[in-house]
């Protein structure tokens, strides 16, 4: 199996969803709050996609989560993931209620 089909195989938007709150709140308990999940389950969560991409994607401190320059490029990735998969649910919505569909460029 190919790296790619691994990668799209195994990580969920959840896993998406915790790597953004994790950038955002610095640490793995208020990241677990905002996504609904207990801090273990987020701890698993982070240790999954870590292990999934073979890379460390934050520093573990005394002071909370330091991001890396790896985990900065997984959060990119994940924030532009996030917001098309937002968009995409825009536009069904919208043609479903009948507005018709449009295509974006850019």
């Amino acid at each position: 199996m190919s790296s790619l089909t691994l990668l799209v195989s195994r990580l969920r938007m959840r896993h998406l969803r915790l790597l953004i709150a994790l950038h955002e709140h610095g640490t793995v308990q208020k990241a677990a709050e905002a996504v609904a999940l207990t801090q273990p389950g987020a701890t698993k969560a982070l240790n999954e996609i870590e292990a999934l991409l073979g890379v460390q994607l934050f520093q573990r401190t005394y002071k909370g989560l330091e991001i890396t320059d790896m985990g900065l490029c997984a959060v990119r990735y994940a924030r532009l993931i996030y917001s098309d998969l937002a968009h995409f649910h825009e536009e069904l919505e919208s043609m479903q209620q009948g507005k018709g569909g449009g295509s974006r460029l850019g």
